[in-house]
């Protein structure tokens, strides 16, 4: 078959983020590879993993979302789960080899293991697990551990918001903790066992939050499968523009996604914003179509970094340069533009 006569693949028609209700048992790598057979596309992927063990909020990027997880990989989470006292975990977690200590005093005090717990919070040092992805010399932590070796790891900067004890019966507590990305709950839970001098290890752990986007919302397999059986699975997807809502929406007017494409600054007389405010120069806004299809991540410059032609601007700044562009067909056009 000659190039000229191979048929163009169809762009993905899905750009946006998926929430998705992880279920225990099955890794964050399998809900991406489930998720690509019911999108029929191989442009997914995530913006931070769940442990096997663990269930709740999982966020996927999908089409020319994929562009953005650098600026959502960062988010903020919430978890909520059970620690039971009195024993220890090599992986911190019930998933683990975990080793009975008999003679341990459960504690019985709700308030001695708060406060216990208040002290793993605000900006702390965490050493991870040595059961975890985090890499160590080009090599993941895991694979130093089921080779026998403990490597020596340094602990690094989180901040826990809150860590509260829920409640407390025969020594088994149930938590909530809100933290910043790249902290290990399983760590948290095994300081706290071993502060409290009797040891502890997570049975349970759901994600609820991540970012703006909480679990309430998410959908969960079965619901997307029944989604893509019905022609429904676009009402499953959060736009780009809903899921950068940090970022000040600027609406494009007719002609300056033209010039957006070629790299060229576009001016303020070529924008609308909600409120007719002019964003503050050096911030990042979304450029956006006026039915709300993203277009481009863009920065408000005081002077344009690119040529434009004059008839189209008043002289008065600021410029709106392109910074990272998304490449999403316009409605009722076709587009041959082959899926990455």
């Amino acid at each position: 078959m000659t190039a000229s006569s191979k048929s163009p693949r169809k762009h993905s028609e899905y750009h946006g983020v998926l929430l998705v209700d992880k279920p225990i048992g099955i890794t964050s790598h399998d809900v991406v590879d489930r998720v690509r057979e019911i999108f029929s596309t191989r442009r997914v992927g995530h913006t931070g993993t769940l442990d096997p063990q663990a269930s709740g909020l999982l966020l996927l990027v999908l089409g020319e979302a994929t562009k953005i997880s650098e600026y959502l990989v960062g988010s903020d989470k919430s978890y909520e789960g059970t620690i039971r006292f009195g024993a220890t975990s090599d992986t911190y977690d019930s998933e683990g080899e975990v080793t009975e200590n008999p003679g341990a005093v459960l504690p019985t005090d709700l308030e001695e293991v708060q406060d216990a717990a208040s002290n793993f919070t605000g900006k702390i040092r965490q050493k991870p697990p040595i059961y975890s992805a985090r890499k160590l010399g080009g090599k993941k932590l895991y694979e130093y551990a089921r080779e026998g070796e403990e490597p020596p790891v340094e602990p690094r900067n989180v901040t826990v918001d809150d860590f509260e004890i829920i409640n407390l019966e025969n020594g088994i507590s149930e938590f909530g903790v809100d933290c910043s990305s790249g902290t290990y709950v399983r760590s948290l839970s095994h300081d706290l066992g071993q502060a409290l001098g009797c040891g502890a290890v997570l049975t349970e752990l759901r994600r609820t939050d991540v970012g703006p986007f909480h679990i309430e919302d998410a959908h969960g397999l079965e619901s997307l499968q029944k989604h893509a059986v019905a022609g429904t699975l676009s009402e499953t997807i959060v736009p780009i523009r809903l899921a950068l809502t940090e970022y000040a929406t600027v609406y494009l007017m007719p002609g300056a996604e033209g010039w957006l494409r070629r790299g060229q600054s576009v001016p303020h007389n070529m924008v609308k914003t909600a409120d007719d405010r002019r964003p503050a120069r050096g911030s990042f806004v979304l450029l956006c179509r006026i039915n709300g299809d993203a277009v481009a991540i863009g920065r408000v410059d005081p002077v344009s970094m690119s040529p434009a032609p004059k008839s189209m601007f008043d002289g008065v700044a600021p410029w709106y340069q392109p910074i990272k562009q998304f490449d999403i067909p316009e409605p009722n056009r076709e587009d041959s533009a082959p899926e990455a």
